[in-house]
């Protein structure tokens, strides 16, 4: 039985080559032209120093980037928890349950710049004349209400398989609601609580013409703006496309840092989890 299932394990490797090629020619291929790109010399002479234009307003931009996927990520999951826990203990019903959800997931089906433009419609409504939204809460909002659904998925998916009894159990014990969540829920849902962080966070931070239409200011745009605005001159101009692949580039590593954080986070509470089960059986 041993030898049998030894000798077919290396056919099954070939299983992993199609995702392997697809990653190689539409992940890692662009990342090395685009950064290959951010240093090549341009018409002006320069090429290392297409990362000076990463000056101080840009890096203000990113920073502001950083605050405005921030607090969308925090509304989405406090707006998130709620709902799944109210539809896994609260709802029997299943077709009850199917049409909450459908009326959640409804934004995804329809067009981006067809909700973003709603949205501003009403925001206009509410306010009582045209052009009415200027600040980044505008744009938070916005934010929040397009990646709401990629977080109260994972975390509905995964209430929905938690066994029901350890929430009785924790309320036998003592513990109120807010502490059953904190001590039972909370830590049975982190998984999918990282994994909706990343589908939120993540877009938010490179999202483009939220700010744009949500928010009139004139300095309301994001770095994903200015990204879409030095890709369309780099048609014409490659120090444009230099600048646009420095900043992807800058995207790139800060994407690339919070992966790095949650494996890290990851591996931290196994080497935690085994540490104690080795101290305490």
């Amino acid at each position: 039985m041993f030898s049998r299932n030894f000798k077919f394990f290396p056919r099954k490797r070939f299983l992993i080559f199609p995702y392997l090629l697809i990653a190689i020619i539409f992940i890692i291929a662009p990342m090395i032209i685009v950064f290959c790109k951010s240093i090549m010399p341009t018409s002006s002479g320069s090429s290392m120093l297409n990362w000076v234009f990463i000056d101080k307003f840009i890096l203000g931009k990113i920073f502001k980037s950083m605050k405005v996927a921030f607090f969308a990520t925090i509304i989405v999951i406090i707006l998130s928890y709620p709902f799944s826990y109210f539809l896994v203990f609260y709802v029997e019903s299943k077709s009850t349950r199917s049409l909450l959800l459908l009326m959640m997931t409804t934004p995804t089906w329809i067009s981006f710049l067809i909700k973003i433009i709603g949205l501003k419609t009403l925001f206009d409504c509410i306010n009582g004349y045209p052009n009415s939204t200027f600040g980044d809460i505008y744009s938070i909002f916005g934010l929040s209400y397009i990646y709401l659904p990629f977080m109260a998925l994972p975390l509905y998916n995964t209430l929905l398989t938690m066994p029901k009894n350890l929430v009785l159990v924790s309320k036998d014990l003592g513990q109120n609601n807010f502490w059953t969540f904190i001590k039972v829920v909370f830590p049975y849902t982190l998984t999918a609580l990282y994994s909706g962080i990343s589908l939120v966070f993540l877009p938010s931070f490179t999202s483009i013409s939220v700010p744009q239409f949500l928010n009139s200011s004139n300095s309301g745009s994001l770095i994903g703006d200015i990204i879409m605005e030095e890709g369309i001159l780099a048609q014409s101009s490659d120090l444009s496309l230099a600048r646009a692949s420095s900043l992807s580039m800058i995207s790139i590593i800060i994407i690339f840092s919070w992966f790095l954080f949650y494996h890290g986070v990851k591996i931290i509470r196994k080497k935690i989890k085994r540490l104690i089960w080795i101290k305490y059986g």
